[in-house]
């Protein structure tokens, strides 16, 4: 591989079509994409960045019971700990 390989400004997009299934976990284990190209594919409303302040009254129903099942189930063992 030459120097200027490995540089970022260098590479190009590549599509490769799976002919070959008997294949596919050989060329998968090789494939590198960026985290930064993911960011910019998004831009499903719904996901959460991190950046707003939800109140937890004011989040999804769902949400909130996950959040109160795993504090349940932490607490549970914290206390089994101390016994």
């Amino acid at each position: 591989m030459s120097s200027k390989a490995g540089k970022k400004g260098n590479r190009v997009p590549l599509f490769v079509e799976i002919l070959e299934y008997d294949n596919i976990e050989i060329i998968l284990s090789k494939i590198v994409v960026p985290f930064s190209n993911f960011e910019k594919a998004s831009s499903a409303p719904d996901l959460y960045s991190g950046i707003e302040k939800i109140p937890f009254e004011a989040r999804d129903p769902l949400y909130k019971s996950a959040m109160r099942q795993e504090f349940a189930d932490a607490m549970r063992v914290i206390r089994k700990k101390t016994k």
